[in-house]
């Protein structure tokens, strides 16, 4: 079997196909750059009670062991889609179980807003738990 190289070669192809193939790897290359650029945050919820001691109000909030790392490094913490700086104030050594978990509390200094501060007040907190580019978590799996 005898293929003719020539008529291969000068064969011609409409520019309509490089225009297709253009598009694609255009799209391809922006979807690429899309996924490397864009951040991923997972966050780690939790119930806290307002507490006033000395004319400070603070927060307190039963932590499970294996998630306290998420709250020791002292970033900022979410109330009602509102950001606050926070400091760790005190780590009780008393344990409390549940059968399933184990659980410590934990006192948050936090400066509040007035409408927060109110002794015995629930509210939902919301700590960062992880800040990755969307390319490693693909990558880690």
């Amino acid at each position: 079997m005898n293929i003719d190289n020539e008529i291969i070669l000068q064969r011609k192809i409409s520019s309509i196909v490089y225009v297709y193939i253009m598009i694609i790897i255009v799209i391809t290359l922006s979807l690429i750059i899309l996924i490397m650029m864009s951040s991923y945050r997972t966050y780690y919820f939790v119930k806290g009670i307002v507490i006033e001691e000395d004319q400070n109000y603070y927060v307190k909030a039963y932590i499970p062991l294996e998630d306290i790392k998420y709250l020791i490094k002292d970033t900022y913490v979410i109330i009602d889609n509102k950001k606050y700086n926070y400091k760790l104030s005190s780590i009780e050594e008393e344990y409390f179980t549940d059968n399933l978990n184990t659980y410590q509390i934990i006192k948050f200094e936090i400066a509040l807003e007035e409408k927060y501060q109110k002794n015995n007040l629930t509210i939902d907190l919301k700590f960062l738990k992880e800040d990755k580019k969307a390319i490693e978590y693909i990558l880690k799996k």
